[in-house]
Order: structure tokens, then C-alpha cells, then sequence
């Protein structure tokens, strides 16, 4: 038995004392070539070699975008600046019934009827209309009809703001219309709870400085629902809009 071991045991250490084989391996170009690393390198690289084209395309994009802002500027420039409103006369006459073409319109609201007539300047010179209008309405038989009248002004303006302006304005405050210029009378009628106004009912205005008097027919024989009976019907009249051509 201690021969047996003498000779095993010189051939056991000898194997045990060999070089150990080694496990680092070194990928080869084919292997490289087939992993996700090598895709995503390669993605990479084209885009990198891309970046100088598209930064030469956004430059001439950019270039471009700026010689149109510039050409569209310089247009924007060259155009005529808008005419300004040549101011009226101070010393042109009042309207008179022959200067004026009267044209009407309407439109029933919920609770009111709207009256609007135009007042068209017809003569060859200016003339000037009184801001706050003098204004009845009239049967055919030209007999007042039983409102209550107020002064508003056209849009968001409070009522009392515009009593109080009418008041103080009511004499001197006067609207210039250039021939072919309108201005525009507007009234607001509501709850009448009276017999309806055969034949339609006429606005009657009286023109300042003994200008005339002016009868402009309607078709309204009624103005908005009747929603307080007992109480008189009202009148709103707004102070004059002028509408400058082209309208």
C-alpha cells in the first residue's frame, strides 16, 4: 500500500501544479457585429454625421423666415396710412328738412320694440343735427300717444348717466354729418298695454333752430308686451350715432 501511494502521489501534486487554463475571451469582430451595443453604436454614429446637414437646413430655414418677416414688414410699412375724419366746420348751417333723407327700421325684442330711422345728409354742404333729439311719438291723426320718455345711451351706459348728461348737453351738443353721412335716431318702446296704433305709429322730430319738423312713418302699432298694466308705457330715445361711409 505505501508503494502504491509513492507512485500516485508524485502524479496527483504534479497534476494539481499545471498552468490553469484561462477564462477571459476577447469577442471577435462577428460577435461585436451581432449585439445590441454595435446597433445602438452604429445609430449613433449616422446620426452624429447628420447633425451638420440639419444645422446648414434650420440656418437656411431661419434665413429664410427672416427675409419674408423683413419684405412683410417693409410692405406693412408702404401702405397708406389711414385718411383721417376731416373735422366738420364749426360754422356750417343746421340741417334743414331738404339736407335730410329719412330711411326706418325695426326690431322687436322680448319685452320692447326698437325703432331706428336714419338721417341721411343729402345737400352738397355739411350740416349739423342737435345731439339729443327732440322726439314725440304720434298717431295718424298726429295725437300724442299716452309714454313716458327718457334719455340712454347706446351700449353698457347707465340710465341716470345719461339723464344727467342729456341735461347738460341737451341745447349745445350737436352731431356733424359731411354729405352722404347718416345719423341715426334710435328709440326703444315698451309696455304698452293701450289699443294698438292704427295705421302704425309716427315719430315726430322737431329739428333745432326752426329747422323743420320731421314725420317719419312706422309700421309698429304696438311697442313690447304689456307687462304693468296701470302703468304708462316708456320711451327710451338715445342720443344721435352718426355712421360714417362706407357702412
Amino acid at each position: 500500500m505505501k508503494r502504491i501511494l509513492f507512485f500516485i502521489l508524485p502524479w496527483f501534486l504534479a497534476a494539481c501544479a499545471a498552468s490553469p487554463v484561462s477564462t477571459t475571451k476577447t469577442p471577435t469582430e462577428l460577435a461585436f457585429n451581432q449585439t445590441k451595443l454595435f446597433a445602438i453604436t452604429a445609430e449613433a454614429e449616422t446620426q452624429t454625421s447628420g447633425y451638420p446637414a440639419n444645422d446648414a437646413t434650420i440656418t437656411a430655414i431661419m434665413g429664410n423666415k427672416y427675409a419674408l418677416g423683413t419684405a412683410m414688414a417693409a410692405s406693412m410699412t408702404a401702405q397708406p396710412s389711414e385718411t383721417p375724419i376731416p373735422t366738420i366746420p364749426p360754422d356750417s348751417p343746421t340741417c334743414r328738412l331738404a339736407d335730410l333723407k329719412i330711411s326706418f327700421g325695426s326690431n322687436a325684442a322680448s319685452q320692447q320694440i326698437l325703432l331706428g330711422a336714419g338721417l341721411t345728409n343729402i345737400s352738397n354742404t355739411a350740416c349739423f343735427l342737435q345731439a339729443w333729439p327732440q322726439v314725440v311719438l304720434m298717431d295718424q291723426q298726429g295725437h300724442p300717444l299716452d309714454v313716458d320718455y327718457h334719455y340712454f345711451e347706446m351700449g353698457p351706459a347707465e340710465a341716470a348717466a345719461a339723464a344727467t348728461e342729456q341735461a347738460r348737453e341737451s341745447t349745445t351738443a350737436k352731431i356733424g354729418l359731411w354729405p352722404g353721412w347718416t345719423a341715426w335716431l334710435n328709440l326703444s318702446w315698451s309696455n304698452w298695454c293701450g289699443d294698438p296704433v292704427s295705421g302704425g305709429a309716427v315719430i315726430r322730430m322737431t329739428l333745432i333752430d326752426n329747422g323743420g319738423v320731421l314725420n317719419i312713418q312706422t309700421d309698429i302699432q304696438s311697442g313690447g308686451a304689456c307687462n304693468a298694466p296701470g302703468y304708462l308705457s316708456s320711451v327710451g330715445i338715445s342720443k344721435l350715432n352718426p355712421a360714417i361711409p362706407p357702412y
